[in-house]
């Protein structure tokens, strides 16, 4: 009895201390001019941040602890106050603050997702290709490398991480070939890479492939049964353009619409379905991951009935004929593929997207997407602040000023937070691709105008 009540005692000790930990660390943040709401979603989204994006570098990513918690505190001092635990038996990841705990777990299928009462994803069937051995495009397999442009490429990936921009991987395709690559210490070929916002892109492409079967229209409204009210009149092509004028801010402060669809909410769609209108859809350009999450929504739904069963229809008719053999595209809860961010592709896989866009829409023999949606989805928005966003992707022109003055006006990209870059010159022929995790700008024109300069 008496050992008992030592052990109550010391475990009631111990919450209390944790407890009051979490009171002080509150205190200081509140002391330093943050709000309530931000103080009250902070525990959640910090702990959802690092046992999400912990899980998803350990098992996804093949990063070891120390390489996933620096990554993740580049984001905010905050998330350096994290504890993390690793359960490699169970490919689990719990993310610890104080009293405050989540927890991330690892699916073959799925990737990692935060844990939540309901969750279909272990129904969720996801299936590569098996041409590896093919050659890129069709496969993996690259046979010979330009010597002049690989060393070339090699000093710039030295360059760039002299410089502190910490490129973890560079590749130039030209005239359909992969002539040039090179990687950080730790990466190579199959190193799979966040792409981020880059699975917007791609998104993009997966709906101009439903189009093209006749599944959907870029004009149609009336998308959601949900939407009863003004929001009926928002087309698909708002959505693509990010005009949709939904009441959604890329804001990742705590207590905000884009933390809580991510990190706080066990269904992206289920969430941007109740947010009202902000703007008449198509005047007003606002970045947005809620539209593109709506729009892969819109594509599961089309395609099978529930939602989640077409993720194997999308792996089998978009993934496997583009030989996407060193991908994983995580789903949340609901099984709903985060178009927003979360694919991972080896380098030589991101760029085939590029590829089968200046290809206007057909590779390895396959037609994905028609010409005319390649030509729709490179020209302007019609909003009045930001037009020089396509169907999902970024363009040089179109605005007053072109995003980068050093490349041609038709060049348009891909492009993702860390500075991911998937760049298409069709004047050129080329495709470009840079992953990594820089803390800062990266040289996007510069570095892309001195690649071009070498053909």
């Amino acid at each position: 009895m008496v050992l008992k009540r030592i052990f109550l005692t010391t475990a009631r000790s111990i919450v209390v201390l944790l407890l009051a930990l979490g009171v002080l660390l509150l205190v200081a943040y509140a002391a330093l001019g943050y709000s309530p709401r931000y103080l009250y979603n902070a525990p959640s989204v910090a702990t959802g941040i690092g046992a999400k994006l912990a899980c998803s570098m350990r098992y996804v990513m093949a990063h070891d602890e120390q390489q996933a918690a620096s990554d993740i505190r580049v984001y905010s001092p905050l998330l350096g106050l994290l504890r993390y635990e690793y359960d490699d038996q169970q490919q689990q990841v719990t993310a610890a603050m104080g009293p405050f705990r989540r927890q991330a777990d690892f699916l073959p299928n799925t990737g990692c997702a935060l844990q939540y009462d309901e969750d279909v994803r272990e129904r969720v069937v996801w299936r590569n290709g098996h041409q590896a051995s093919a050659p890129w495009p069709q496969g993996h397999h690259v046979d010979e490398l330009d010597p002049l442009l690989q060393s070339r490429l090699v000093a710039m990936l030295q360059r760039d991480n002299e410089q502190g921009q910490d490129t973890r991987a560079l590749l130039v395709v030209h005239q359909g070939r992969v002539v040039a690559e090179a990687y950080a210490p730790g990466y190579d070929e199959n190193s799979l890479f966040l792409g981020w916002s880059m699975t917007k892109s791609v998104n993009g492409l997966l709906v101009g492939q439903q189009v093209l079967q006749g599944r959907m229209q870029v004009d149609e409204d009336h998308l959601f049964p949900q939407w009863q009210d003004e929001r009926r009149s928002i087309q698909l092509q708002h959505l693509l353009h990010m005009t949709d004028g939904l009441a959604y801010d890329e804001i990742y402060d705590p207590g905000k619409v884009a933390p809580r669809m991510f990190f706080q909410e066990p269904s992206a769609a289920d969430f941007m379905l109740s947010l009202p209108l902000r703007h008449t859809p198509g005047r007003v350009y606002e970045y947005s991951s809620g539209a593109s999450n709506l729009l892969a929504h819109l594509v599961q739904q089309r395609l099978a009935e529930p939602s989640y069963t077409a993720v194997s229809v999308i792996a089998e008719t978009f993934f496997q004929p583009l030989g996407m053999t060193h991908a994983l595209y995580e789903t949340d809860n609901a099984g709903l593929l985060m178009a927003s961010s979360y694919l991972y592709a080896s380098a030589r896989d991101w760029a085939k997207f590029g590829q089968l866009m200046l290809n206007q829409g057909e590779l390895n023999g396959v037609r994905f997407v028609s010409k005319e949606w390649v030509e729709q989805s490179l020209q302007p928005n019609s909003s009045s602040n930001r037009p020089d966003f396509g169907y999902q992707w970024w363009l040089n022109h179109g605005h007053s000023h072109a995003r980068w003055p050093s490349l041609p006006s038709n060049a348009f990209a891909a492009q993702g937070n860390r500075e991911q870059r998937l760049m298409v010159l069709p004047d050129q022929e080329l495709v470009m691709v840079r992953l990594g995790w820089s803390p800062s700008k990266y040289p996007t024109d510069a570095n892309m105008a001195e690649i071009m300069s070498w053909f």
